[in-house]
């Protein structure tokens, strides 16, 4: 039986091993080589910067079973570099048919439900080019690490190794949502102090 091939994206500017996207993915290749598969990983930023970047990364995806794209989330969608690079493969056609397609996505806002559109995105590329989409681990920046996020991984592994889907695992949080926004918002005030525009932080210079 041929081993299968998991292929991990890394969809971070940070690169693989300083990124959030980096760890994440990698904690899952982990847990799937622990499970019989072949794994590799990739930065799509580095790959999309010269021609033979690219072409060895396109050769990646057209021997993998399995890709998995980790990144953070850009404005409800993903970094301009990971877009090239999805248009490069929809373009090339070098990508295995009936391959499978899974996300990792994290937000910098305390609701997962912020990634839901870039989730669209990722499924509808996966039906464009042919792949089976197997679904997302989304998280919100207070569900980055701990217990609960280990145990979404270990299952989501499970699941990816035998070919299904993502369960829904619930991920415990480590702070309440307003004691995140509350930081927040003192922050910006601490910036905005600064640089001399603490008192016009709720401006709204377009709204007429």
């Amino acid at each position: 039986m041929t081993q299968r091939q998991a292929l991990l994206l890394v969809g971070s500017p940070r690169g693989i091993e300083n990124s959030t996207s980096g760890r994440l993915g990698g904690q899952l290749l982990d847990a799937l080589e622990r499970r019989g598969l072949k794994t590799q990983r990739l930065h799509v930023h580095e790959a999309v910067r010269s021609s033979q970047g690219l072409e060895t990364a396109l050769c990646a995806v057209g021997t993998a079973d399995l890709m998995v794209l980790s990144l953070p989330l850009y404005v409800d969608s993903f970094p301009a570099p990971v877009i090239a690079f999805l248009e490069h493969v929809a373009r090339s056609g070098t990508s295995r048919e009936r391959a499978q397609f899974a996300l990792i996505i994290q937000c910098g806002f305390p609701e997962k439900e912020q990634n839901e559109t870039a989730i669209a995105i990722a499924r509808r590329f996966a039906s464009e080019v042919g792949w089976t989409w197997l679904g997302a681990i989304a998280l919100g920046a207070l569900e980055t690490y701990g217990g609960s996020v280990n145990d979404a991984f270990d299952r989501a592994a499970e699941a990816l190794a035998k070919g299904e889907p993502v369960p829904y695992v619930p991920v415990r949080t480590t702070m309440p949502a307003w004691l995140y926004r509350l930081g927040g918002n003192f922050m910006w005030w601490r910036v905005a102090k600064k640089n001399g525009t603490a008192g016009r932080l709720r401006a709204k210079p377009y709204a007429d």
